[in-house]
């Protein structure tokens, strides 16, 4: 059982990694309107669903949920794409995992993270670390199959936190039952996770009616993989330069918006570890979406930590 709430954790990990990542890359678009703007914005959207979904999963088996400030720079945490055969790092060069602009890096890197479970993967083996994945889709392969073992320390309406129904009716976004009766909720959003993004090989990506966000959502039917790889084939889109020279400046708005992202911070771990919502929440997290513009249109790189911190 311990296994399984370690393997939940580090799905929470890997969805709260990709929220910064994007959402930096995103408010660098100088025009939020663009097919680009709006393509990464639904993804940013999915993934705060996925976060909310790893969370729910993580809270019915009783797990302690820890929001915590990804490291950027290095490796992707619990994914080592040198599993994958092919190796998607070989396909999506150049790559970057630091913090950075709307670029032919940042793209490649968002292709790397969302792809997906392909027949080549060499899969699970004890030689490996047992942290560590192909792919976002294999992890969540692992851990379907540990929640299914363990319904006996399934239990429903433990801190579960519904903020997306408005815009997907028609399926279950929390786990409500317990042991057995449970286990189905707990397995569609398993599959929400992996069929929006995360995803298992397909011939053609397609998310099934029932997880397609038909109210903003400008390509409901493509997954994450899909919109990357789409934009991968499109000009880039004008985005803002890290220009600033005054470092007093830069250090003022880096400051400002790290705070805002503390804040967002201890807000998500005061929602998914009680189950409430702060009132607050939509002022947090507008803040925190609004700093992160504000340091990209002064010519500054936003940070989600302090470089001695990473």
């Amino acid at each position: 059982m311990e296994e399984l709430r370690a393997h939940l954790q580090w799905a929470v990990d890997v969805e709260m990694y990709t929220i910064p990542f994007y959402m930096a890359a995103m408010y660098s678009i100088k025009d939020q309107s663009t097919e680009a703007g709006r393509l990464v914005k639904s993804v940013v959207n999915q993934e705060m669903l996925h976060l909310q979904s790893a969370a729910n999963i993580a809270n019915a088996f009783g797990t302690k949920v820890e929001i915590t400030a990804p490291p950027y720079g290095g490796e992707i945490p619990h994914l080592d794409f040198d599993l994958d055969d092919p190796n998607p790092k070989d396909i999506y060069q150049p790559y970057s995992t630091e913090i950075g602009p709307f670029d032919i890096e940042r793209l490649n890197t968002m292709c790397i993270i969302e792809y997906p479970v392909w027949p080549g993967d060499k899969g699970y083996n004890n030689t490996r670390p047992k942290d560590q994945y192909g792919s976002i889709g294999e992890l969540y392969n692992a851990i379907k199959q540990g929640c299914e073992e363990c319904t006996d320390y399934l239990t429903g309406n433990v801190n579960q936190v519904n903020h997306f129904a408005g815009f997907y009716p028609d399926t279950q976004l929390t786990v409500t039952k317990d042991k057995n009766d449970g286990l189905p909720q707990v397995v569609n959003l398993i599959d929400l996770i992996t069929d929006q993004g995360e995803g298992y090989q397909k011939d053609a990506q397609y998310i099934p009616p029932e997880y397609q966000n038909n109210a903003d959502d400008i390509q409901p039917t493509w997954d994450h993989y899909e919109k990357f790889t789409y934009l991968l084939r499109q000009p880039l889109p004008d985005t803002y330069p890290v220009t600033s020279s005054d470092s007093e400046r830069q250090e003022s708005l880096q400051q400002i918006q790290l705070q805002h992202f503390s804040d967002f911070l201890e807000i998500m771990n005061t929602t998914f570890q009680t189950g409430k919502t702060p009132d607050d929440f939509a002022v947090v997290m507008y803040k925190n979406g609004a700093a992160i513009s504000a340091c990209w249109q002064n010519g500054v790189l936003p940070l989600f930590s302090m470089p001695n911190d990473e």
